[in-house]
């Protein structure tokens, strides 16, 4: 006769709290991250900081630096007017000039982003001694996601001080930025409700091709800030989609 073993419930000290998350509704879950937000919006400020590199090697990048800071601080004045006014709008106002007026505050916030973002996949700027030192490990990928109120400029230096510093050919998924409350919002609706923006889906594609790859025997993944939450959602999607043996690689 088998044998069978009796696995107890697993509720130690840390599991019990995740236990409790997991088993919650998305609406207590956004209720719950609001309220964690509203506790740390002293702190929100220090994320436009530092405005502008101290790096020599980065010289050439301080005004993008400085324009892009600047676009941010100004998408998130809007935004926060914006949120003030929702409710008295929508209660005063007729419902197709609200409809109007809502589609233009979008088009807007777009327009005033635009210049901000490139494209989705980025690659680092490596010098000859990179190279050569990521050319000793053809086996291995490095994929960064960013996180908030990240333009495409500061992405292309988080990579290259990344591939810099561990000496690998590094490539960057571009979390685009609308603005700090937008990106806010945006992280609440991907951590409770499992929406699958386009920067997890693109980068669940160059994961999936890296790990398909025969070629590839390492995938390592960085991510920062709302980074983690695209980062978690592509792992739960890539664990049902590839088998152990691929996943090993990550």
């Amino acid at each position: 006769m088998a044998n069978v073993l009796f696995i107890p419930p697993q509720m130690g000290p840390i599991t019990k709290y995740s236990d409790r998350y997991i088993r919650s509704g998305p609406l207590w879950l956004m209720f719950k991250d609001l309220c964690i937000l509203i506790t740390v919006l002293p702190y929100l400020p220090l994320m436009f900081f530092p405005i502008a590199t101290t790096d020599k090697r980065e010289k050439g990048l301080r005004f993008q630096f400085i324009r892009d800071s600047v676009i941010q601080v100004l998408l998130s004045v809007l935004e926060l007017v914006l949120s003030i006014l929702f409710l008295p709008a929508l209660v005063s106002l007729p419902g197709f000039l609200f409809l109007a007026l809502a589609i233009a505050c979008i088009l807007l916030i777009g327009l005033l982003a635009w210049p901000t973002q490139g494209p989705r996949v980025v690659e680092a700027t490596t010098n000859e001694r990179t190279l050569r030192r990521s050319q000793q490990h053809p086996g291995e990928r490095w994929v960064f996601v960013n996180g908030v109120c990240t333009a495409s400029s500061r992405l292309q230096q988080n990579i290259d001080r990344l591939s810099l510093l561990f000496g690998r050919n590094v490539l960057g998924i571009h979390n685009q930025s609308y603005g700090l409350i937008s990106d806010l919002l945006e992280c609440i609706v991907q951590r409770c409700l499992s929406y699958s923006t386009e920067d997890v889906r693109v980068a669940c594609e160059v994961l999936r091709g890296y790990l398909v790859d025969e070629e590839v025997k390492k995938v390592v993944l960085v991510a920062h800030s709302q980074g983690g939450i695209i980062v978690s959602m592509v792992v739960d999607y890539l664990l049902a989609e590839l088998s152990g043996e691929m996943m090993g690689k990550l």
